[in-house]
């Protein structure tokens, strides 16, 4: 029997794996579609390889991560069309008798330091369908009364696009995503030429983001990773840029790409699986 089963919900693809604490053995992967057809499909394929010691669920959010509420394990907004109220927990309780919950980015970042030793502050930043981000201090994932929502975060630009954050319009991911990227240039990022201007604009909107989190957290590094990030130059484009808005003013955390891949939110997953199973 494989102990540990992981689930990542992403805003464009879902996945699921089975390996021990921070390792992952074997994977599945689908397009996110809606709710119910999706985790079924999620849930039949673990248990073809179930029962676990633990299952860990790492999901996109707003989402509701205490116990003791309510509405546990719930999306608490339209982040994904149709997946408002979705309980993301549940379906999979069949499979383990301990379930841990946690949002997708903040797994990631979880897993992207712990490959760096588990010390210090971490933040990863995704930047794919939506704009997501979580911070990892010190081994453990840091959640305030809800978890970080730092894809809502307000960044300057130039009002040339009005945003398309069904919440906000004009916040980072309204303004930065991957899906804005498209709406802004009539073009998907991958097929975007490398010397469209949109580069340049998204470079400067990126860093800004990543200057206010810098201004917040302080961490010692930033994890960029998400579709959006495989553009070529892009990742040195926003470092530049980031430094020269900071100005000088203070230490600047190294901004890398991730050290396990597409991974990250599963080796996270299942490290959080692993920490309950006993």
């Amino acid at each position: 029997m494989v102990e540990l089963a992981a689930v990542e919900l992403g805003g464009t693809r879902c996945r699921a794996a089975v390996g021990k604490a921070g390792v992952v053995a074997e994977r599945f992967e689908i397009l996110t579609g809606d709710p119910q057809p999706t985790l079924a499909a999620l849930v039949e394929w673990l248990a073809a390889r179930g029962p676990f010691a633990a299952v860990a669920v790492a999901s996109f959010g707003p989402l509701r991560l205490d116990p003791a509420a309510r509405d546990y394990g719930r999306l608490l907004a339209e982040s994904k069309p149709g997946w408002r109220d979705a309980d993301v927990l549940a379906p999979f309780r069949p499979l383990a008798q301990r379930l841990v919950l946690e949002t997708d980015v903040g797994a990631a970042a979880l897993g992207e330091q712990l490959q760096r030793g588990g010390r210090g502050t971490l933040a990863y930043v995704t930047v794919g369908t939506g704009i997501g981000g979580g911070l990892a201090i010190d081994g453990r994932v840091h959640h305030g009364q809800l978890h970080p929502e730092m894809g809502h975060l307000r960044v300057p630009h130039d009002g040339d696009f009005a945003g398309l954050c069904a919440a906000h319009g004009d916040c980072w991911e309204g303004l930065a995503s991957g899906t804005a990227l498209a709406a802004r240039t009539g073009m998907q990022a991958e097929k975007l030429p490398d010397g469209d201007p949109a580069w340049a604009t998204e470079a400067e909107l990126l860093a800004q983001g990543l200057l206010a989190i810098t201004a917040v957290a302080m961490p010692d590094t930033i994890v960029l990773g998400g579709g959006v990030m495989q553009h070529a130059g892009l990742r040195e484009a926003v470092v530049q840029r980031l430094a020269e808005l900071n100005g000088g003013f203070a230490l600047l955390p190294k901004v890398v790409a991730p050290v396990l891949g597409e991974d990250s939110a599963l080796s996270g997953a299942l490290e959080l699986a692993g920490r309950v199973k006993c």
